[in-house]
């Protein structure tokens, strides 16, 4: 007879969801292909307004070489946080396994999809969106729950990100080139 303990930590691994099956390359590829708004995954490769404004506030009338040091840490991390965001975006394919990626493939290629889409971008812009629209679109999410999956996957994906090596390093570079810029120009930091 096993002993108690082990018997109920037997019974626990039993019910742990067993990993995903292990994702190609190439479904990996064509995941991050079908995704939409690939113009999302772009950095912008320009200083943050609100921190130029901070430096400019402690540094009068350095303003242009404030701009032109944050616009260089900009440009060398735009690389940095989209290459960071695929592989992210790897990371979650990969945990959701080869039988979500296709689903959530076949998603994002739908009418259903598209007709989702439309329906969120004229939320964005503030226009109506017609009521056979967007009870499409609702009847859409609920008949595809791994967009939801997926949805999850994403809202916990800054410890992904925490832990990608390449993404620390390289933004560690670009904090230190841009430190040593501050340094030389001997400009006062927030």
């Amino acid at each position: 007879m096993p002993h108690p303990f082990l018997a109920a930590l037997l019974l626990i691994a039993a019910a742990q969801p067993s990993p995903a099956a292990p994702v190609s390359e190439a479904l990996l590829d064509e995941f991050i292909a079908a995704m939409p708004h690939q113009e999302e995954f772009k950095a912008s490769t320009e200083p943050d307004p609100a921190e130029v404004a901070q430096f400019a506030t402690l540094n009068p009338g350095r303003e242009a070489e404030v701009r032109t040091i944050l616009a260089a840490n900009a440009r060398c991390m735009a690389p940095v946080v989209e290459a960071s965001t695929r592989r992210t975006f790897r990371t979650i394919g990969r945990r959701l396994g080869p039988d979500k990626l296709r689903q959530l493939i076949a998603a994002y290629r739908s009418e259903g999809f598209r007709t989702f889409d439309a329906m969120e971008t004229l939320k964005e812009k503030g226009t109506p969106v017609p009521e056979a629209q967007e009870r499409a679109a609702e009847a859409f999410i609920a008949a595809t729950p791994v967009l939801t999956d997926f949805a999850t996957a994403v809202q916990a994906s800054e410890a992904i990100a925490m832990e990608d090596q390449e993404m620390l390093r390289d933004a560690k570079r670009c904090g230190a080139i841009q430190s040593a810029a501050i340094a030389s120009a001997k400009l006062k930091t927030p």
